[in-house]
């Protein structure tokens, strides 16, 4: 069987709206995925234990041109990353359905190989020496995805691709990223909560994802964001003219700080119920600027965090 990385047909395609969930779930460490595509991060010689999660009394295939899995049990298998970085899609099959989930496995960059602070001539910075607080999820990330102009179309999730996230301080390619699939997962979250609302939303338009500590200090901010982790996005709901900038969510006719509490009220909502997945974190309403309009924070830190700037 032909394997086909798996990319975005980016166009109006996607507002079938449908969530892209699977009749099945594959927990892969802490993180549970139940849609048909995700994004996968290890580093170079990397081993990754994953099973399923719903719907266990099927039997399941694995495509994997690359040999990189091998089966430890009943619906249960090991992937094993290559020794060098790059790209590498997977598919497991539900016999019985032909259902299929599209794994993007990104071997990342090991971030050992920068050298005064740029890595392949990409300007990335250094990260803070101490952890905020000795927590474990400001620990430096070990390595970055490398992003090229053919993967940056590449899915992370059904309704987002790679590129989306990327730091936004231009550069040349090759640029590189760091992400979290629980936020990709928190996000896909958020558009079938909206869509639950009765909101038809295509998808979410991404101001800001992931930031190089570089870019980060460069704009003024706390060199404990989350988006130097790829733990965080920035986002609005642009589904309607003029475009560019949040809709109005509250139907007052305006486009302001209300409508960015709107949807960050469908999120407080969203992450005080996702029960074992847990999506709770940080949640900051901006409202507009000259040169922008209003916005909602949202990341996936593990503790609750609340903020407004109006």
């Amino acid at each position: 069987m032909l394997l086909v990385l798996f990319m975005a047909p980016w166009s109006t395609a996607l507002a079938n709206h449908d969530s892209a969930r699977l009749d099945f779930s594959v927990r892969f460490g802490e993180d549970i995925n139940p849609y048909r595509v995700i994004g996968v991060y290890l580093m170079p010689g990397e081993s990754l234990e994953f099973a399923i999660s719903r719907g266990h009394s099927s039997r399941y295939h694995i495509e994997d041109p690359s040999g990189l899995t091998r089966a430890t049990g009943q619906n249960r298998w090991t992937l094993q990353a290559p020794r060098s970085h790059g790209l590498h899609p997977i598919q497991i099959v539900r016999l019985d359905s032909g259902e299929t989930m599209n794994l993007n496995v990104f071997v990342k960059m090991p971030r050992r190989d920068k050298r005064n602070g740029r890595l392949n001539g990409y300007r990335v910075g250094n990260y803070p020496r101490e952890p905020l607080r000795g927590m474990d999820i400001y620990q430096p990330p070990p390595g970055f995805i490398e992003v090229t102009p053919e993967t940056a179309d590449a899915l992370v999730s059904p309704h987002f691709r790679l590129g989306q996230f990327v730091s936004k301080q231009g550069g040349e390619y090759p640029r590189y990223v760091v992400l979290r699939p629980r936020l990709l997962l928190l996000l896909e979250a958020i558009l079938e909560e909206l869509r639950a609302e009765g909101l038809p939303v295509a998808t979410l338009e991404v101001m800001s994802g992931f930031r190089t500590p570089w870019y980060n200090g460069h704009i003024g901010n706390s060199q404990y964001s989350r988006h130097v982790w790829g733990g965080a996005a920035d986002i609005y709901i642009d589904q309607r003219a003029p475009h560019g900038r949040m809709d109005d969510l509250n139907g007052d006719g305006r486009s302001d700080v209300n409508d960015a509490r709107w949807l960050a009220a469908v999120v407080d909502r969203l992450q005080r119920r996702s029960g074992p997945q847990n999506f709770m974190g940080g949640i900051g309403i901006y409202g507009p600027r000259p040169h922008r309009g209003p916005f909602v924070h949202v990341d996936v830190r593990g503790f609750e965090a609340r903020w407004e700037f109006e």
